[in-house]
């Protein structure tokens, strides 16, 4: 009898079917129509500037070797390694585009677009490489995609600031409504199995806006707050002779605040997850909200990292899937046309309507259209992979919202003691059920 309760508590404490359940709570109707909203308003956005400022420089050369880069944004990573971050290889790259006739401009969101889309698949088919048995060389390899990708939003900020500026905190806005939205449905019906619907969670969303955008910025600003006085700490010591000593003195100063900065990053990426679902939930305040997250991940730290592993994995595993399911689905509605259009001897118009679609990719170049209903129809087809593409990109931001309410409620309830059925509802009133 005791080793069947004991058996009993290791699996409560493992938790495996509520954190599955957030794939379930991801693909509610109304949380992936909240999350593409978000993807369609960001995406639109980024276009919409691009159509206002084409600033980054794109080289056209053929001639050029597959290592060569092809945009600034290659050249500076390229040149990472480099004591100057990489300005001596975008400066290089410029020099020799402006003696070029070849070269065109692009926006800066389609040139993250192209930059970040490409390295997932790349990063996906490593990690579908099950005939390469190390699974730690493959994890390692996405991890280094996903840091490229972080030094190209780098690229956008250092190199293009205004435009990074205004596109990136518009997008800030938006998915701190999306993610507000997103969090009080999944945690409504991860607590009570009600599912809102969506000018209920967009309401709600929208009364507590200013507890959702303070949360992630309060540590933010606190991390840059400390980081500042380094900087001016370290301008101070640049002064010749006066300088070194004053740093000196003030050493132990400076070695106090980058510990804050270590402290408050490393509190920041443990317990930001828990930002929005802590107001989700118990409709706090910002800083309540750090400091019931902050509060959790410094009680049960290693469960904590336990949480989002897991919860990392099945969510990967539920994108794949998903992602298969599309495909098979695309690729039989293909193969259907094909077949149809090769009976009547018509095969090739089918590539210029719409290219073959593969696992890793669904977007495709078509070949050149003939007339041009072929053009105006390979754009409305383009149109409908978008939307398709669109639909992946809302799963992962409904998985990431839906995920961290339910991690959240886990986190409390080891802490607090609190069942996750304890929630705050419209009517003023916190909850219980028996």
């Amino acid at each position: 009898m005791t080793e069947r309760y004991s058996l009993r508590v290791i699996w409560d404490d493992l938790a495996l079917p509520e954190m599955a359940c957030s794939f379930k709570l991801a693909i509610a109707p109304t949380k992936m129509l909240l999350a593409f909203c978000g993807v369609f308003a960001v995406c639109t956005l980024g276009y919409v500037m691009d159509c206002c400022s084409n600033s980054v420089v794109v080289s056209q050369d053929q001639t050029l070797s597959s290592a060569a880069p092809k945009t600034e944004l290659a050249a500076y990573i390229r040149g990472g390694s480099e004591q100057d971050g990489g300005s001596e290889a975008v400066k290089k790259f410029l020099d020799k585009a402006e003696t070029r006739s070849d070269t065109r401009r692009q926006g800066v969101f389609s040139t993250l677009w192209v930059f970040a889309s490409g390295h997932f698949h790349e990063a996906t088919t490593q990690l579908l490489n099950l005939s390469d048995a190390n699974i730690y060389s493959n994890i390692k390899y996405a991890i280094g995609k996903v840091w490229l990708c972080l030094r190209a939003a780098g690229w956008a900020f250092r190199f293009h600031p205004i435009y990074s500026v205004i596109y990136f905190a518009a997008s800030f806005l938006i998915f701190v409504f999306v993610g507000g939205a997103i969090s009080r449905c999944a945690a409504l019906e991860f607590a009570k199995a009600e599912r809102p619907g969506l000018f209920e969670a967009a309401g709600y969303a929208a009364r507590n806006y200013r507890s959702f955008l303070t949360a992630p910025l309060l540590p933010l600003g606190l991390v840059g707050l400390f980081a500042f006085v380094v900087i001016l700490l370290g301008m101070v010591a640049a002064i010749p002779r006066v300088g070194e000593l004053l740093m000196v003195l003030l050493f132990g100063l400076v070695l106090f605040f980058g510990f804050l900065v270590s402290l408050m990053v490393l509190g920041t990426f443990a317990g930001g997850l828990l930002l929005f679902p802590s107001i989700a939930y118990e409709k706090t305040t910002g800083p309540d909200s750090i400091g019931r997250a902050f509060n959790y991940v410094l009680h049960c730290p290693i469960r904590m990292v336990y949480y989002v592993l897991v919860s990392g994995v099945f969510g990967t595993f539920f994108y794949l899937v998903l992602r298969l399911l599309i495909f098979l689905a695309l690729r039989l509605t293909y193969s259907l046309l094909l077949a149809g259009m090769t009976i009547v001897k018509q095969a090739p118009k089918l590539d210029r309507l719409w290219p073959e679609p593969t696992l890793l990719s669904f977007l495709n170049t078509s070949s050149a259209p003939a007339v041009w209903t072929e053009s105006a129809s390979s754009v409305v087809i383009y149109l409908f992979m978008l939307g398709i593409v669109g639909i992946l990109l809302s799963y992962i931001v409904s998985y990431f919202f839906s995920s961290a309410a339910v991690i959240y409620a886990l986190m409390r309830k080891k802490v607090d003691k609190i069942e996750t059925e304890r929630i705050f509802v419209h009517l003023e009133c916190t909850a219980d059920t028996d």
